[in-house]
């Protein structure tokens, strides 16, 4: 075939623009209509009837999808005789839509937005074809045009695979993929799933807007001379292998707002990702470019979640100043008798009685009131204290069922006042035990002082171990109920005992959390009532609700091992490393700011880090960018303190 030829009587040859399985993509123009077309060659290789049936089936997944603005349009197939194929085979040729703008594999690299538009086209697209059972399986830039108004074009249908069959739709046989771009359950050799062209999406349009996917170098090329064979294998195997793994290496600060969106859709687990509509509505969103079918009243993207609401522990009549009065703390000693017991000055308040037994907060031993052979009698003998963990208002203790339980107790000191109405169930001295509202998986208690309408000092709080199995030598609230007697007996004989060394002095105990997010940092989170924060403890951790799809923010200190990448999506923010991660249930997304790692209990590495936690009724990926811009507010003061 040569340029100038006439083609089935129809189509006049100009030039080569590609290559594909069956041979050289021909540009061509339709005397017919007027237009130019792509005619793209495919050959059966034998088979038969069923070779025929395969080869075809991408036409005829194509055909599906005529008229759709961001798939290509076939218009016809063109069966060439045998004779006339060259070399014994049949030959069908598909007369294709051309696409000017080519793969955008050969453009250069575009901004975040842009890539968010052609991101939401594309995810259009798979959404159509997911609707029709049919999983692209190789969604990256070489199959991807542009049109000459700059629309996106999905292209090669070539790896299309029937969802819920057992075979690709076409004559390639087993489906293919590009590691560089693949989801992990296709690179291990699962069966394909629409969720699967999410995530290649995802590491699509990574590559458009850094020039390379999110796997940490460029594509690996093979001339076929390498200079050194062995090493080019090994970077092959290194690239399956990361595909299998589902690895990915994100740039946050280079894809910019697209972060939070890709992240979502580059979860390991096929599972966890937002489906395609979900998906344009995001990336639309992004994009500055989402109008509504006509009638749709709802936000683009949104969801209807319940989340599980923290009830506030100080009443939200207090004004902000009084909130943070509170965070003022009696020095210990003050107004103590000889026999060590808090004795209350005259016209002291209860207030300040409740400050009086923990002390400054920030000197207090908070752990002194955890005692791991109260709990003894309930353990197999692994009763023990983490001192690793949470914020600095908390001790916990593990205890041990057996092999498959695990019971977690919590000793939190808490600031604010009991529910109205309770009452003590007991006493222990002066401290009343109360039953508090829990959740159904917990038990949990508070610990106050002082007649009826005392303060809440501590609240202890059993709940079963992540990956525990139900069942065991004890209730929680048998548990719970032990360690709340022996706080309590701690408390009854005078002030918690102080820290011994106290917090160095780069420690966050010495910070303020709330300092740490400022009205227009928290104005990411649409309608938080920011003039009325939840103040904890010595202004270790801050709260703010919203009348809107009931979001609610957080930022507090937090201690832990150090996060992983397999927590979630590690990402870099004014020098802090940051991890974001969604939970289980979709409904809240934390990001936890690595402050500083130290030499822990054991001598195990711990991390003192700032969490910022924001739930609602909105998606995951709207949450996490909501945590993820919070986190970068908080990085920047950390960075200025």
């Amino acid at each position: 075939m040569r340029s100038g030829e006439e083609f089935a009587d129809r189509y006049v040859l100009k030039e080569v623009i590609g290559a594909g399985r069956g041979g050289d993509v021909w540009l061509a123009h339709d005397t017919v209509v007027g237009q130019d077309v792509a005619l793209k060659p495919e050959r059966t290789d034998g088979g038969g009837e069923t070779a025929v049936r395969r080869l075809l089936g991408e036409p005829r997944a194509m055909a599906k999808f005529r008229g759709h603005p961001h798939v290509v349009t076939l218009f016809d197939v063109v069966t060439v005789p045998l004779a006339e194929g060259g070399d014994g085979t049949d030959t069908y040729w598909f007369v294709m839509e051309y696409v000017p703008g080519g793969g955008l594999d050969r453009q250069p690299t575009v901004s975040p937005a842009r890539a968010a538009r052609i991101g939401a086209q594309l995810a259009d697209a798979l959404a159509a074809l997911h609707e029709e059972g049919i999983v692209h399986c190789d969604v990256k830039p070489a199959n991807i045009g542009l049109t000459r108004r700059g629309d996106a074009k999905l292209l090669d249908f070539g790896a299309a695979y029937r969802a819920g069959g057992s075979e690709t739709i076409t004559v390639n046989g087993p489906y293919s993929y590009t590691p560089d771009y693949a989801a992990p359950e296709l690179a291990r050799g699962n069966i394909p799933q629409p969720a699967s062209d999410v995530f290649c999406l995802a590491t699509t349009l990574h590559a458009l807007v850094t020039g390379v996917p999110p796997r940490g170098g460029e594509p690996v090329e093979n001339d076929g001379h390498p200079e050194d064979p062995d090493s080019w294998e090994s970077a092959e195997r290194l690239r399956h292998w990361q595909a299998e793994q589902g690895a990915v290496e994100m740039d946050a600060d280079a894809v910019g707002p697209l972060h939070p969106v890709l992240a979502a859709m580059l979860r390991r687990d096929p599972r966890q990702r937002p489906d395609a509509t979900e998906v344009k509505r995001l990336l639309e969103d992004i994009a500055g470019a989402g109008p509504k079918t006509p009638g749709d009243t709802s936000t683009p993207g949104t969801v209807t979640v319940r989340r599980r609401r923290r009830r506030p522990l100080v009443a939200a009549a207090l004004g902000i100043g009084a909130v943070l009065a509170l965070g003022l703390v009696l020095i210990p000693g003050h107004g103590d008798s000889d026999d060590g017991k808090a004795t209350p000055t005259p016209g002291q308040s209860r207030q300040e009685k409740t400050q009086a037994l923990i002390g400054d907060p920030h000197t207090a031993e908070v752990c002194a009131l955890a005692d791991p052979a109260a709990l003894d009698t309930f353990g197999d003998g692994d009763v023990r204290k983490d001192v690793d963990y949470g914020n600095f208002d908390r001790c916990d203790v593990l205890v041990g069922i057996d092999d498959k339980t695990r019971i977690d107790v919590s000793i939190r000191v808490l600031k604010g006042s009991p529910p109205e109405g309770s009452k003590p169930s007991r006493t222990v001295g002066r401290i009343g035990i109360r039953e508090d509202e829990a959740e159904s998986d917990e038990c949990k208690l508070l610990l106050t002082a002082g007649g009826d309408t005392e303060d809440t000092l501590v609240e202890v709080r059993a709940n079963m171990g992540k990956g525990s199995v139900v069942g065991g030598n004890a209730t929680l609230c048998t548990v719970a109920n032990e360690a709340a007697t022996s706080a309590a007996e701690v408390l009854d004989r005078g002030p918690v005992p102080r820290r011994s060394p106290a917090y160095p002095r780069r420690s966050l105990a010495w910070a303020n959390a709330c300092k740490l997010l400022d009205a227009k940092a928290l104005s990411v989170v649409p309608g938080l009532k920011v003039d009325v924060p939840d103040v904890g403890i010595a202004n270790w951790s801050c709260e703010w609700s919203s009348d809107v799809d009931e979001l609610d923010a957080e930022v507090s200190f937090f201690r832990d091992q150090p996060k992983s990448a397999q927590d979630g999506t590690a990402l870099t923010l004014s020098g802090y490393r940051t991890v974001v991660e969604p939970n289980d249930d979709g409904d809240t997304c934390t990001a936890f700011v690595e402050d500083h790692r130290y030499s822990g209990q054991g001598a195990e590495t711990a991390a003192e880090m700032v969490r910022l936690e924001v739930g609602g009724g909105r998606p995951a990926v709207e949450l996490c960018a909501m945590a993820r811009s919070l986190a970068a507010s908080a990085a920047a003061e950390l960075r200025a303190r």
